[in-house]
């Protein structure tokens, strides 16, 4: 995943990945922002799942929530408050990005150190 780290004009941290992954950087830069506590929670239930100490854990944000298994990341859009009766049937309910533990390691501790 290739990813970089700006601040806007307000002096906000922003982070930017690539297109196939680039809800993560939404997510770190609108549902994580500078929330020091949640990236080390974060990292913390990463390297239990690594050190196979638990098999899956979950973090819900204000619009996104992850999905964190044995081997892979998926990012989620919260969109239960954008659903409209008109368009239930093009709900899409499956994950908008995805990565390896590894990778999402090295984002957060990327993005932990930026800020």
């Amino acid at each position: 995943m290739d990813f970089d780290f700006i601040t806007d004009v307000t002096g906000q941290p922003l982070a930017k990945c690539d297109i196939e992954t680039e809800a993560f950087g939404d997510w770190l830069s609108h549902d994580i922002g500078t929330d020091k506590a949640a990236i080390s929670a974060l990292l913390n239930m990463l390297q239990q799942l690594l050190d196979r100490q638990i098999i899956d854990y979950e973090y819900t944000g204000k619009i996104y929530h992850i999905q964190i298994t044995e081997d892979e990341v998926d990012l989620f859009l919260n969109n239960s408050e954008l659903s409209h009766s008109e368009f239930e049937d093009d709900t899409f309910d499956g994950p908008v990005a995805g990565c390896g533990l590894v990778e999402f390691k090295h984002l957060l501790e990327s993005w932990l150190s930026f800020i």
